[in-house]
């Protein structure tokens, strides 16, 4: 059997808001949002909401304007973002983090009239948009006069965001998701993890990736309290799982990645802990990690930003040998079907195709995609639309699909979904660049994203200069870690470039690593070693960048482990991401780092040659 339906549930005229406000009638001073210090009450959040919402209606915004949200992690931007919903809009998130021409892009693509921002990044673009900075009539928002607002806003399919993904065609195409389908995945979650209020959340993702949803939105709604990590925290391993204990933490979502970068800060326990894993496949022995850790509920979440969020969920138990992709969530359908469009037979793959209330409206004005991606239900007509995924999967048994791979070049790195034509075509803007082949290689915390260049003439750009190009137009996520130049590319018997073949290249003799210079002390030889050790190279110069040789965020946390450690030093992660990061540079910050430890009377013995 290859159809799968979840059960039916009726969210007509539910809306995000109506049951968070809900929450707040029945427990108005209970602790609703915390960032840092600051907390406030549920009272406090509706409040602020329905204020900054009038702000918003009062600037022209209308029942689905685009509003885009453009600012740092904190309590003002969860505020944002459901103030934008409750005004009858739909919220376009942007990072701050991602280049600027990126989100220059959404903005003018998506059309938006108005941009929740703060003062600091209020010049941020040269556009006709109304920058409204939320930092500068935070007073009003919090404590300024209560407005009855004009309700815009009535669920069902009314838009509630566009988010842009990855584009194979070099640019980030929007998906249009609607109330209904938001609401229904967390009424579903909320009954599947039998959420009680109890939980305190945690949110670590970037709003432009969907995952975000579901940290900020599940505690909310079920009267709980969400805690909202920084910037800096989200992404080391130390200070977060140092956040998850002070602040009790017993409710999250992580990538695989991320959950493997707790594991590496050695995080003491997870008891009590429900964990949502999704964003990539991962594997069981990750899973018996965390459940040996003490995970209670430790669920398995599958699904494209096309279909909301996440359609399908699997608990997984210590008894599992392998992790299916599980049930389809309520009023969901999961359909595996064959080249012809038909149900295939148990054990054997096919293509997986989700329809239901998830379904999104579409591509935002892209109907020709939208017609080839979301189509009419083939195997019982009436029901509605279903979403080609590309994924494909087997039927393992009569209720278990498994994931196999793609039938296409999308690719999930560290859970961000990422089309590898949209960094082939980034790099190739590069004026000395005639193609770019990209391959992505490893696993979870091991994945690299390699680019193979070949040039207009024989004189190649220097690699720092290409990199820093490319930073210029993509976001730190789809970086490659290696660039390597080549002649000719291999090739398949159809004259196809040989994909395969380049992934299975040996990253020795890269074009990153500059020309070699042997450590000079011995701070330089350990940083070295630890250096080999993690990217699993057989050389390292002096003067190799870390990031140039394949090290990313997830390696870093690593890397800051081992250092501390080895010297120890008390090295933040944020320092190495804070200057170009050779061994070299390395070796001064661990002299550094060791100095600021020791008085003055210290320091000058010790440059005095004293023990």
């Amino acid at each position: 059997m290859s159809i799968f339906h979840g059960k039916q549930r009726d969210t007509k005229g539910v809306t995000l808001i109506g049951l968070l406000e809900q929450r707040a009638k029945e427990q108005p001073q209970k602790e609703a949002l915390k960032f840092h210090s600051t907390s406030m009450t549920y009272e406090e959040v509706c409040g602020a909401v329905s204020r900054l919402a009038r702000i918003l209606q009062d600037a022209g915004v209308q029942k689905e304007s685009l509003v885009g949200i453009y600012m740092d992690r904190s309590e003002k931007m969860i505020i944002s973002l459901l103030a934008v919903i409750k005004a009858g809009g739909a919220y376009v998130p942007l990072d701050p983090a991602h280049p600027s021409e990126r989100n220059k892009y959404i903005i003018e693509k998506s059309h938006i009239g108005t941009v929740l921002t703060e003062k600091k990044y209020e010049d941020a673009f040269a556009l006709s948009a109304k920058m409204i900075c939320v930092d500068s009539i935070w007073e009003e928002i919090l404590h300024g006069e209560n407005y009855v607002i004009e309700n815009l806003l009535s669920g069902g399919h009314q838009l509630a965001y566009v988010i842009f993904t990855s584009g194979s065609t070099g640019k980030p195409k929007g998906v249009e998701v609607e109330h209904e389908g938001m609401v229904n995945y967390l009424l579903s979650v909320s009954d599947n993890l039998h959420l009680n209020g109890s939980e305190r959340g945690l949110t670590v993702v970037t709003i432009t990736f969907d995952i975000s949803i579901s940290e900020m939105f599940l505690p909310l709604i079920n009267g709980g309290t969400l805690i909202v990590a920084d910037n800096e925290t989200a992404k080391d391993g130390a200070l977060l799982t140092k956040l998850i204990a002070d602040e009790r933490i017993d409710l999250c979502g992580f990538t695989p990645s991320t959950a493997y970068m707790l594991l590496d800060a050695e995080i003491p326990d997870l008891d009590g802990m429900k964990m949502l894993i999704g964003g990539e496949p991962w594997s069981i022995s990750l899973a018996q990690s965390l459940l040996d850790l003490g995970c209670e509920q430790l669920w398995n979440v599958y699904g494209p930003t096309e279909t909301t969020i996440y359609s399908t969920m699997y608990r997984i138990t210590k008894k599992d040998t392998y992790i299916p992709i599980g049930a389809p969530i309520d009023q969901t359908d999961i359909y595996v079907l064959d080249q012809n469009m038909k149900p295939v037979e148990t054990g054997m793959e096919g293509d997986l195709y989700i329809g239901g209330i998830g379904v999104a409206r579409g591509y935002f004005e892209n109907k020709e995609l939208t017609d080839e991606r979301f189509i009419p239900d083939p195997v019982e007509p009436g029901r509605g639309r279903i979403y080609k995924t590309g994924d494909i999967v087997k039927c393992v048994n009569e209720t278990d699909i498994v994931y196999v791979g793609r039938s296409d070049f999308q690719v999930k790195v560290h859970g961000y979904r990422i089309e590898l034509g949209e960094i082939e075509a980034a790099i190739s803007k590069h004026k000395d660049v005639a193609q770019a082949v990209v391959v992505v290689t490893g696993e979870n915390a091991e994945a690299k994203i390699k680019a193979f260049i070949k040039t207009k003439s024989e004189e190649r750009p220097a690699v720092s200069d290409l990199k820093a190009f490319v930073e210029e137009l993509l976001p730190y996520y789809m970086i490659p870690n290696i660039f390597r130049f080549v002649d000719e590319y291999p090739m398949t018997a159809n004259l196809k470039v040989d994909r395969k073949a380049l992934m299975s290249m040996e990253d020795e003799g890269a074009d990153n690593a500059h020309e070699y210079v042997a450590p000079r002390n011995e701070i330089e030889e350990m940083v070295a070693d630890i250096w080999k050790g993690l990217l699993n190279l057989e050389q390292v110069s002096v003067c190799d960048d870390f990031l140039e040789l394949g090290g990313h965020s997830l390696l870093a946390n690593r890397l800051v482990k081992k250092m501390n450690n080895a010297f120890g030093t008390t090295i933040a992660l944020v320092e190495i991401f804070s200057r170009p990061m050779t061994v070299e540079e390395m070796a001064k910050l661990v002299e550094e780092n060791l100095l600021s430890g020791l008085s003055d009377e210290e320091i000058e013995a010790l440059m005095n040659g004293e023990d």
